[in-house]
């Protein structure tokens, strides 16, 4: 029996008619926390469907002694997956017609589910292969989100929700999570949530020039006084931070931040990928 007999998941027909589709997640993000629709975002927004983190690299991080580069937190989990599956497209960008990063450059599912991936959809990768897709959507610009999301199992046809992992490379133009996230993000404050140990904050010298106020995912930031102000829900993507002309939000790791472990017992509790 060949490998695509053997395949469980979504055939790229299948994929491509839900895709046509892509805009109604904008509606879903707008007024999923409104309690008429709350019940129907859960399935897919709450702790117990989604859970994940942002891996801030490509900023210009201070890194404290003693503490791993953000870096090794993406490519510690390539290597100890049992399996990875590099996706040949990216949903995101394919559905909102990305014109400024590629679109065949798609996420990493990992561990024994990805292995449902149907042939059509996406390859078998090595660790070596899993570590250069990671580096080339490094040099594309591209940031890192590690999550458990139960939307993958269902888009991919994964069978075993517990054994898989997907690792997103995320634009700021077209990736579901980077744009109009603050109403899920109020109504399931757990499920997508700022690394331990990540700090960002508005520095001396800024000119309350507004770059930074509509980039941020969450609408964590607004303009008083003539200066940005942060508000107390950053999900620690650093996309700020890029926006900022000024160089006037640091991104830094606190000192002995637990970088790793934080991500592996809030994103891999119930998870198997070895």
């Amino acid at each position: 029996m060949s490998r695509e007999e053997r395949s469980m998941g979504r055939k790229k027909w299948q994929i491509d008619t839900a895709l046509k589709f892509w805009r109604l997640t904008h509606w879903a993000k707008r007024i999923g926390h409104v309690a008429p629709f709350r019940q129907a975002a859960g399935l897919i927004a709450s702790e117990e469907a989604f859970r994940g983190s942002f891996v801030p690299i490509g900023e210009d991080i201070e890194v404290q002694p003693g503490t791993a580069a953000p870096g090794e937190l993406v490519a510690d989990f390539i290597r100890r997956a049992c399996h990875r599956t590099i996706i040949d497209f990216c949903p995101c960008r394919v559905g909102e017609g990305c014109e400024r990063h590629p679109r065949d450059l798609g996420c990493m599912l990992l561990g024994a589910g990805s292995r449902d991936v149907h042939p059509e959809v996406g390859r078998p990768a090595t660790v070596e292969e899993g570590l250069a897709h990671l580096e080339r959507a490094l040099e594309s610009g591209l940031l890192p989100f590690v999550g458990h999301i139960k939307a993958d199992k269902v888009v991919f046809g994964v069978q075993d929700f517990g054994k898989l992992l997907t690792l997103c490379f995320c634009c700021r133009c077209c990736c579901i999570l980077r744009s109009e996230m603050g109403g899920l993000v109020d109504a399931y404050p757990r499920s997508l949530v700022r690394l331990e140990g990540v700090v960002i904050e508005i520095g001396e010298g800024c000119t309350g020039c507004g770059a930074c106020v509509p980039v941020c995912p969450v609408g964590n930031i607004s303009l008083e006084a003539k200066a940005a102000v942060m508000g107390t829900r950053c999900i620690g993507c650093g996309t700020c931070a890029r926006a900022c002309t000024e160089g006037c939000i640091p991104v830094r790791l606190e000192t002995g931040a637990r970088l790793l472990e934080d991500l592996r017992r809030r994103v891999e509790e119930g998870v198997d990928i070895g």
